[in-house]
């Protein structure tokens, strides 16, 4: 079994920043989606081949994957944000600074469908036409009647009035994970040039620091047997 990759917290200048930066081979991925949709899990799953064996709510996260895709060598920075409406600027920032994306929401769960489509807006607003977007419907093993739309409809909507790309996988059952990252891998390597990297307002970035440090400061002071512990059956 491989090491296990801990996540790096990003405070501070250290957010969005790339393990190899102006290189061609590295691409930064933002995993977006409403809370609870899996995709702590999902990125997990990838990189270090289990599931979290409690639950943190995410503000942000940073995990490095060196991947070969045909023939190529990549390194994925891979970003984990956070779900909850209290951290908009920090999506904000993901959608500025991101090079490709993937929008996470559960089939059972509509208001999760609706939280992707707000992302995929925000991100067509801001992003140039090309940037690589991958939708994933999580907990693909639940039963037909659990679900809130059909496997069928979810994929014409994406593929065909968005036109981006769609799949279904199943975290619980580690179904299609590291799919979802080739997929992506390859799209953003058949881009012909990597969109533009933007930078951060400066009162957002300057905002994101004074938070950072309130957010270590409170972490190190919780208790660990408040930590939610979450069974995975």
């Amino acid at each position: 079994m491989p090491p296990f990759t801990r996540p790096i917290y990003l405070g501070g200048s250290s957010t969005f920043s790339s393990s190899n930066p102006g290189t061609d081979n590295s691409f930064k991925l933002a995993v977006m989606g409403a809370s609870s949709v899996g995709k702590s899990d999902i990125i997990n799953k990838f990189i270090n081949g289990t599931s979290p064996k409690c639950y943190w709510p995410t503000v942000q996260e940073r995990y490095t994957k060196d991947m070969d895709v045909d023939g190529r060598h990549v390194v994925l920075d891979i970003f984990d944000t956070p779900g909850g409406y209290c951290f908009s600027y920090l999506r904000e920032l993901a959608i500025v600074n991101a090079d490709a994306f993937v929008l996470v929401y559960s089939v059972e769960d509509a208001v999760s469908f609706e939280t992707v489509t707000l992302l995929r807006n925000l991100i067509a607003q801001q992003k140039p036409t090309g940037v690589p977007v991958l939708v994933v419907g999580n907990k693909a093993d639940v039963t037909t009647t659990s679900r809130f739309m059909s496997k069928k409809k979810a994929h014409s909507m994406v593929t065909s009035v968005w036109q981006d790309d769609y799949m279904e996988i199943s975290a619980r059952d580690d179904s299609n994970i590291s799919d979802i990252f080739t997929s992506v891998v390859i799209k953003a390597c058949s881009v012909p040039s990597k969109p533009r990297r933007l930078t951060a307002p400066g009162a957002l970035v300057s905002f994101k620091r004074r938070f950072s440090r309130l957010f270590k400061s409170d972490r190190q002071r919780r208790s660990p047997n408040k930590v939610q512990q979450v069974m995975y059956s």
